[in-house]
Order: structure tokens, then C-alpha cells, then sequence
């Protein structure tokens, strides 16, 4: 899996006041929630020549960028256990400090406007690990039945150990993570993961329409974004050299 690098800019953007309906959830809490709306002052949309979508919204000392591959869609359906994955920035910009919670959650808009929580790095982690620890016990337990099957069997656990490992490898080293941002630390970033195992759910659709929202401890930022932005949008990938 990629890790994404990328530089921010200094612009001078004002802050995007788009209020939007509070969701259920939030009225509860009271919580205020400001939205990226294209053409917006502090909001911006970049297709970019690495094949990725950018989103970014700047306002109260915040300045947050979501970055989408083109091919998300396609790459969750082979990825291990098919979560949707977001790869966030999140630098603060002014002069005290700033509690970053890392709360994520993502609405499925074309699917019941199902919502999911972010799927917590270490939880997740030890669910593959036990379905690997589950697998093992079963295999051995079924080569003592069919010992014919002895190599198949062995080389199904062996490759399926080996896919839970690099991404618990990956989980461990490029998720989003809390953190208290200061002027001496101002930037935060990482991936994030959603389930996608939901009854609600179901297949992909040509176009998904989803809502991203992060949870500060005062307000929601929401990225209401689709994959792909517009109907046959097509990022054409520039090759290294």
C-alpha cells in the first residue's frame, strides 16, 4: 500500500463557513458542523497526476486535506477484508495547541446512508491476528483428516498469514493517529479504514456518493465528496521515471 508524502502550501484561504443540517448523532452532542462546498472561500478540489483526488478546507487554525485514489473502489474489493480506505492531513495553524481526536466517520449516501466509525488500528489488527490463529487450528486440524491435502492447505494459511502481517505492518505505521498539535508539531496524517461488511451495504455502485465527517471536540468538519467526482471522470496517471 502507498504511504502518501505531500507538502502543504501556505496559502491565505478563508475559513469555508458552510453550515449544513446537523445529523441526528450530532444534536446530541450540539455540535455545529461545517461543510467543503466547491467554489467555497478555503475550499479546494484537485485531480491530481498521481491519480488521486484531493478535497481540502481550511478555517480555525485548521487546515485539512483528504486525499482519495482514483481506483479506491476497485482496490477495496481486493484488498484484505474489502475496508474503504482515506489517507488524511489534518496541520494546525495557530499559536496554542489543538486536540486532534482522530474520530472519523464515513456516510454510504447511495446505501440506506449507512454510517461507519473508523475501524480502530489495534482492534482491527487483533481480529486478523485471531483469524490467522483460527485458520492455523484449522488447518492442522484438517490435514490430520486429509493429509493428501496436506501442501494445498499449508500454502492457504502460509499466504493468508503472510497478507495479515503486511497489513498489520502498514496499521501500525501509517494509520491517523490522536495527537496534540502544537507550533513545534503542527501536522497529523495518516490512513484511515472503513468496513464495508454491512448488510446495507452491498456492491459497489458505478458512482458512490459519501460524506466523510471528522469529530473535533467543538464542531464536525464534513468532505461530502463521489467516487468518481463526475460521471466518467478519468485521472490519467503520469509514470515515474
Amino acid at each position: 500500500m502507498p504511504h502518501l508524502r505531500f507538502s502543504q502550501r501556505n496559502l491565505a484561504l478563508a475559513l469555508c463557513l458552510v453550515l449544513t443540517a446537523i445529523p441526528s448523532d450530532a444534536k446530541k452532542k450540539n455540535l455545529p458542523a461545517v461543510r467543503w462546498k466547491a467554489g467555497a472561500p478555503g475550499c479546494e478540489f484537485e485531480r491530481r497526476e498521481d491519480g488521486r483526488y484531493r478535497w481540502r478546507m481550511v478555517g480555525d487554525d485548521l487546515d485539512m486535506t483528504l486525499l482519495m485514489d482514483s481506483q479506491e473502489l476497485t482496490k477495496s474489493q481486493h484488498r484484505l477484508y474489502k475496508p474503504l480506505g482515506v489517507y488524511m492531513s489534518v496541520t494546525y495553524t495557530g499559536s496554542d495547541k489543538f486536540d486532534f481526536p482522530a474520530d472519523l466517520r464515513m456516510e454510504f449516501v447511495r446505501h440506506h446512508n449507512v454510517i461507519e466509525g473508523f475501524l480502530d488500528p489495534t482492534e482491527f489488527a487483533t481480529k486478523m491476528q485471531n483469524d490467522v490463529d483460527t485458520l492455523v487450528f484449522d488447518t492442522e486440524r484438517e490435514i490430520k483428516k486429509h493429509p493428501e491435502k496436506s501442501e494445498e492447505k499449508t500454502n492457504r494459511a502460509r499466504e493468508f498469514q503472510k497478507q495479515v502481517a503486511e497489513f498489520i505492518e502498514f496499521l501500525s505505521t501509517q494509520s491517523l493517529e490522536p495527537a496534540l498539535l502544537t507550533p513545534g508539531n503542527p501536522e497529523v496524517h495518516g490512513w484511515v479504514f472503513f468496513g464495508t461488511k454491512n448488510k446495507w451495504l452491498g456492491s459497489w455502485k458505478g458512482r458512490e456518493d459519501f460524506i466523510l465527517r471528522l469529530w473535533m471536540n467543538d464542531k464536525i468538519y464534513e468532505f461530502p465528496f463521489s467516487l468518481p467526482p463526475s460521471e466518467g471522470d478519468l485521472i490519467l496517471r503520469k509514470r515515474n521515471d
